[in-house]
């Protein structure tokens, strides 16, 4: 290398190659229900409901997040 060079750092190096985001946890409507006054701030009747009336068993925490709130903002017939 002669004097005038100037060798790539590697924090440009890890600039260009990002790493891969790591995938979401998915967890059971069970563990969000029985975390769900600390989560939701609603009963875990109203998370199971929630989830029961989506059609589903298992969600990340953010999916969980905007069943449970959709579920908890519906209009009640």
């Amino acid at each position: 290398m002669e004097k005038g060079e100037k060798k790539a750092a590697p924090k440009e190096e890890q600039k260009k190659n990002p790493a891969p985001a790591a995938p979401e946890i998915e967890y059971d409507v069970t563990e969000f229900a029985a975390a769900s006054e600390n989560l939701f701030g609603a009963a875990p009747e109203c998370v199971t409901a929630a989830f029961r009336l989506e059609g589903r068993t298992k969600a990340t925490k953010k999916e969980a997040e905007r069943i449970v709130s959709a579920f908890l903002k519906k209009e009640v017939k």
